[in-house]
């Protein structure tokens, strides 16, 4: 290993990630890595907001205005 960054530590994260319910959890070195939707979000640099377009399987929303969306 050399600098800040461990590339055999990376790869053992990703060979060992899964999802468990709506989060990636990976084991490393004895510690369980979980990264759930607001860290991913905030790493990301996303935001979690905003209008829904659909309501999921239902169907698309009844008042639907494709430039307000």
């Amino acid at each position: 290993m050399k600098g800040n960054i461990y590339p055999n530590l990376i790869r053992v994260f990703y060979a060992n990630l899964k999802f468990e319910g709506k989060n990636l959890v990976s084991h490393v070195k004895g510690l369980d890595v979980e990264i759930t939707h607001e860290v991913w979000v905030a790493v990301i640099g996303l935001k979690y907001a905003g209008l829904r377009i659909n309501k999921g399987n239902i169907g698309v929303v009844e008042d639907f205005k494709k430039i307000q969306y």
